[in-house]
């Protein structure tokens, strides 16, 4: 098992370095983009990343630092990081399915504005 915690470490730093990655990503589109239903689309990603790095960044912390109070501070920030997951997850699902209305709202709109 000594063997693979090394691994492990690496593996869980590079999965968070990508999770933030993508969360930056996402967040920088949010203030990007002027359609609202696409916004809050990428924030719901935003924050989904940002779940799936406080879950990965809990587990690196067990692994480099077992201790009793890393396991009380991580157990909290793991339970945090999946609500974040579950609520981005169920967030894009809902804005996913308002695209085409959103989509159809902004050609009226700027079939009014040349007219």
């Amino acid at each position: 098992m000594d063997k693979l915690l090394p691994y492990l470490a690496v593996l869980t730093m590079a999965i968070m370095v990508f999770a933030l990655m993508l969360s930056l990503y996402n967040v920088a589109k949010y203030f990007r983009t002027v359609k609202e239903v696409r916004r809050a689309w990428h924030r719901a990603r935003a924050r989904f990343f940002f779940g799936i790095f406080m879950v990965v960044f809990s587990i690196n912390q067990i692994v480099l630092f077992p201790s009793t109070v890393t396991y009380i501070f991580c157990f909290l920030l793991i339970a945090f990081g999946l609500m974040n997951i579950n609520y981005g997850r169920k967030a894009m699902k809902y804005f996913e399915s308002h695209f085409k209305e959103e989509d159809q709202a902004w050609a009226e709109f700027n079939k009014k504005k040349r007219n």
